[in-house]
């Protein structure tokens, strides 16, 4: 993986096949094709917002300049059972046409990895609904262990997975 930053300062992770690229302002489209359109604005601000606060935040996944996908990485904040609110948690989300292709993983890998190294928490969390077998096997492929279960903000339930920092030498 390469990291990259923009003239403008904006952060980038090159994968093999993908470019994670810190959102802007005018990424509404991204969120649009991935989130939909009633949460689109809401995610884009939010994910602007964490990273002017803490320096890190989401990521739009591309494949060859088109929007394959989001990788979130923040803090958890308040409101989630069973994760703290200070714990870095990753999430991923693909376009439903470009399902299937490893993007998801190969995405989460670069990002978890850059998130370990930047920012050097003692774990990651990552808390999935447990009918989603497939986020459950990307999780869990990245070195994820199930820890515990909890709720989302909405009540639903949820499996939490937690990846502890590799040692350094």
């Amino acid at each position: 993986m390469e990291r990259h930053a923009s003239k403008s300062g904006h952060r980038r992770l090159v994968t093999e096949r993908l470019t994670l690229r810190e959102p802007q302002a005018e990424d509404l489209a991204p969120y649009r094709l991935v989130v939909g359109e009633e949460e689109a604005e809401r995610e884009l601000r939010y994910g602007l917002s964490h990273w002017r606060a803490h320096g890190f935040g989401p990521w739009i996944v591309e494949e060859v300049g088109r929007t394959v996908g989001l990788l979130e990485v923040h803090y958890a904040g308040p409101g989630v059972t069973g994760i703290a609110p200070d714990e870095v948690e990753v999430g991923w989300m693909t376009v439903e046409a470009e399902r299937g292709r490893g993007f998801a993983f190969e995405a989460a890998r670069a990002a978890v990895e850059d998130a370990f190294e930047r920012l050097r928490p003692p774990w990651i969390v990552a808390y999935i609904r447990p009918e989603n077998a497939i986020s459950i096997r990307i999780a869990e492929r990245l070195g994820f262990e199930h820890v515990a279960d909890g709720l989302t903000r909405s009540g639903d339930p949820m499996r939490i997975y937690r990846r502890k920092r590799p040692r350094t030498p």
